[in-house]
């Protein structure tokens, strides 16, 4: 699992890989919380090699927190990637800020 954050990027862009599951949280939850920092961010999951419910949930709250700071987070997600699928299955999607695809979709 890692947590990489690129500032240079606009918006500033972090990318997690490997797995975001509950023996992965604690490690994770604060870096990603670091997003909020940012009046725009984005955060690719893309890469996600596994999510748990646990997982999906902190991605709900980061994306609830965000929407009562006032600052926008967007979530990249690959088209029929894992974590698009468990967002989806665990009904997280809608409530989600997804980022469009260069291609024109999610």
């Amino acid at each position: 699992m890692s947590f990489e954050l690129d500032i240079l990027h606009t918006p500033p862009l972090a990318t997690l890989t490997g797995e975001l599951t509950i023996m992965t949280l604690e490690d994770l939850q604060d870096d990603l919380f670091s997003m909020l920092n940012f009046t725009s961010s984005m955060l690719d999951l893309s890469q996600l090699e596994e999510l748990d419910g646990c997982g999906a949930q902190l991605i709900g709250l980061l994306q609830q927190e965000a929407h009562q700071q006032s600052k926008q987070l967007q979530i990249r997600l690959a088209e029929e990637s894992l974590a698009q699928l468990v967002l989806k299955q665990l009904g997280f999607l809608p409530l989600l800020n997804i980022a469009e695809a260069d291609d024109g979709h999610q």
